[in-house]
């Protein structure tokens, strides 16, 4: 009798060690909680992952928002020098243009009025594509037109080029960071324009 028992007593804790140790197998902790993940599977999580993040973004010059604005440096009509990098603290309103250009010439009188208005918050850059424009007629226009804004002259179409530019007028806002917060094609509106206005100059 005595050797039954312990027969019995070890089949008990025989079978009672294999649940053990077959339930430290099934992939989950004490509590029922998702084992650790394999190695493999951490990989292909970090793979799918963003390759840069938005932080990263905004130190890479491209002409698309969320990036750094690609810096140019332009001789102004008058002569001065313009770097866009050296913002003075401010935000930017980069505007691409031509005086042959009949959608420009439509958003000209809405830029004048936020120039007027917005100008001692925002650097208005009215990057003239001077390279294929006709200065004295540009200049003509301007005149006869009284617009006082600052016009850049893209004499080598360096900044066309390192914009992708491919229709104007083409805008670009960009805030004190030197980040473009916003790209429009074509010509604006005065809403579109002064709500831009707005946006750039938001108080923090």
């Amino acid at each position: 009798m005595n050797l039954r028992n312990g027969l019995i007593l070890l089949v008990i804790i025989l079978a009672v060690v294999g649940a053990i140790w077959m339930g430290g197998n099934k992939g989950e902790t004490e509590d029922g909680a998702p084992a650790v993940k394999a190695p493999e599977e951490s990989t292909a999580k970090s793979e799918e992952a963003p390759s840069s993040s938005p932080q990263e973004s905004s130190d890479v010059e491209q002409p698309q928002k969320g990036f750094r604005a690609p810096n140019f440096e332009l001789k102004t009509l008058d002569g001065k020098t313009v770097e866009l990098a050296k913002n003075g603290g401010k935000p930017s309103f980069i505007n691409i243009w031509a005086s042959w250009c009949p959608p420009c010439k439509m958003e000209m009188p809405f830029i004048q009025e936020a120039y007027e208005k917005y100008g001692d918050r925002v650097n208005f850059l009215m990057v003239n594509l001077t390279e294929t424009d006709d200065l004295d007629k540009m200049k003509d226009y301007l005149s006869s037109k009284g617009y006082t804004f600052p016009v850049l002259l893209d004499e080598k179409g360096e900044v066309a080029d390192r914009y992708g530019v491919v229709s104007i007028p083409v805008t670009y806002a960009v805030d004190d960071k030197g980040v473009i917060i916003h790209k429009h094609m074509g010509a604006m509106s005065r809403g579109q324009i002064f709500d831009l206005m707005e946006q750039l100059t938001k108080e923090k």
